[in-house]
C-alpha cells in the first residue's frame, strides 16, 4: 500500500481559513494526550504556531481575527518583535505574523495511526492489514442483504455496513457502486527536507511551526522544527501544495513510490526556508512526495452512499490534524446509518458527477 502518512511531521493547527475545519482539528488536538494515554504511544508535540503573511490576504483576515478574539493566546507582531522572540527567525519587514502559544504543534502521522489502530483495537475492533479490490452489495437467499468485502488475496468479509476511508485511491477500485464517480481533485505536494546538525537542533529546540502565505509568488507553504525521524537525523521540513493533478491510480502511485534519495527538493522552497530559518548549516537535501484529496467545497466527504456503504474522505490538506474528530464523525454516521453529530450534514454531503448522456437527433 501507498499512502502520505509514512511521514514524521505534520502540522496540527487549528488556524485553519475555515471555521469548520477549525472546529474539526480543535476537537482533535484537545484528544491527543489521551489518546496518548490509552495507548501509551507518543506522537503529538505541542509548539507555538507562527502564521506569516500579508493581513489583506483573504487567508490571513480570518487568522487575524482569531488572533484579536483570542486575546491572550495570541500576539500580533512585527518582524523586529518576532527577531526578539525567535532570534534565530527572519520575517519579512511588509509580512504581518501571529503568534498563538501553545494552541498546536505537530505529530508524527505514522504514529498517530498506530495510535488510532492500537485504540480500536483496545475496544474490540478486529485489524486485518490486506488490500481491498471490491466491496459490493449481495442479496441473501433469505431476501435481506448484506456487504461482501474482497481482498486481493481472495478473502471475503460479509458486514451489514462497511465505512470507505481510503483516500486518494477512493475511485481506483471497484469500492463505489457502478456510475458512482466522485467529484475529486488529486494534487501532488511539494516536500523538502533538510538535514541539519546537532548545533541546529539546540538553537532551534523551541522553534514554532510555521505556516507562510508567500505574497510575492503566491506559495502557502509550512514549516516544520527539527525532527528525528527513522534513520536517525534530524531534518527540517517545508511542504507545499502544487495545482498539478494526478488522474490515474499509475500516476498516485509512481508519484508517491518515488525514492526519497533520487527525488530533487524544489529549489524554491528550500530558498524561502533559508530566507526564514537565519544561519542555517544544511547538512543535505531530499524531497518527497505527498498526494492530496480535494472537494469543490473545501470540506471533506462524510456520507451514506447507499443505506449499507458510507464514506469518510478528501481531506483538503487538513486530513491529518482532524482525523481524529472525523473518525468521530464518520464512526456515528455509519452506526446509525444517518447523520449523527453536531456539526451540520450538508456541509459534508457527496457530490458525484454526472454522467453526460449523447444527443441523438434523427430526421423524421
Amino acid at each position: 500500500m501507498f499512502a502520505s502518512h509514512y511521514d514524521e511531521g505534520r502540522v496540527a493547527t487549528t488556524f485553519i481559513a475555515d471555521p469548520i475545519w477549525s472546529q474539526l482539528s480543535k476537537r482533535t488536538i484537545d484528544r491527543c494526550r489521551d489518546l496518548e494515554r490509552r495507548t501509551g504511544i507518543e506522537f503529538f508535540t505541542d509548539r507555538d504556531e507562527l502564521v506569516i503573511g500579508h493581513k489583506s490576504d483573504p487567508h490571513m483576515k480570518y487568522i487575524y481575527q482569531a488572533a484579536v478574539d483570542m486575546k491572550n493566546k495570541a500576539q500580533i507582531l512585527d518582524r523586529t518583535e518576532v527577531s526578539k522572540q525567535y532570534p534565530f527567525l527572519s520575517v519579512r519587514r511588509k509580512d504581518d505574523s501571529i503568534i498563538y502559544s501553545k494552541t498546536g504543534g505537530f505529530l508524527s502521522p505514522r504514529k498517530l495511526v498506530l495510535a488510532q489502530c492500537t485504540a480500536a483495537h483496545l475496544q474490540g475492533c478486529d485489524i486485518f492489514n490486506d488490500i481491498v479490490n471490491q466491496v459490493t452489495e449481495l442479496n441473501q437467499s433469505d431476501g435481506s442483504k448484506c456487504m461482501v468485502v474482497t481482498t486481493a488475496n481472495g478473502q471475503k468479509y460479509f458486514a451489514r455496513k462497511v465505512l470507505l476511508t481510503p483516500g486518494a485511491f477512493i475511485g481506483f477500485h471497484n469500492l463505489l457502486p457502478p456510475k458512482k464517480e466522485l467529484v475529486l481533485t488529486l494534487l501532488k505536494q511539494d516536500l523538502a527536507f533538510v538535514e541539519v546538525g546537532e548545533k541546529d537542533v539546540s538553537r532551534l529546540k523551541k522553534m514554532p511551526v510555521v505556516i507562510w502565505k508567500d505574497q510575492i509568488d503566491n506559495i502557502f507553504c509550512y514549516v516544520l522544527p527539527p525532527i528525528q525521524y527513522p534513520d536517525g537525523k534530524h531534518y527540517i521540513k517545508i511542504g507545499r501544495r502544487t495545482t498539478e493533478e494526478l488522474c490515474t491510480q499509475k500516476e498516485v502511485i509512481d508519484y508517491l513510490q518515488r525514492d526519497p534519495s533520487e527525488v530533487v527538493a524544489d529549489p524554491h522552497l528550500l530558498d524561502l526556508l533559508v530566507e526564514l530559518v537565519k544561519d542555517l548549516e544544511v547538512i543535505s537535501t531530499h524531497g518527497d512526495s505527498c498526494v492530496t484529496a480535494h472537494t469543490p467545497s473545501g470540506l471533506l466527504y462524510c456520507d451514506m452512499v447507499t443505506p449499507r456503504l458510507g464514506i469518510a474522505i478528501a481531506g483538503n490538506g487538513a486530513g491529518v490534524t482532524a482525523s481524529d474528530e472525523v473518525g468521530n464523525m464518520a464512526a456515528r454516521m455509519i452506526i446509525s446509518g444517518s447523520w449523527n453529530h453536531d456539526l451540520p450534514r450538508e456541509k459534508f454531503r457527496a457530490k458525484f458527477r454526472v454522467a453526460i448522456k449523447a444527443k441523438i437527433s434523427a430526421r423524421l
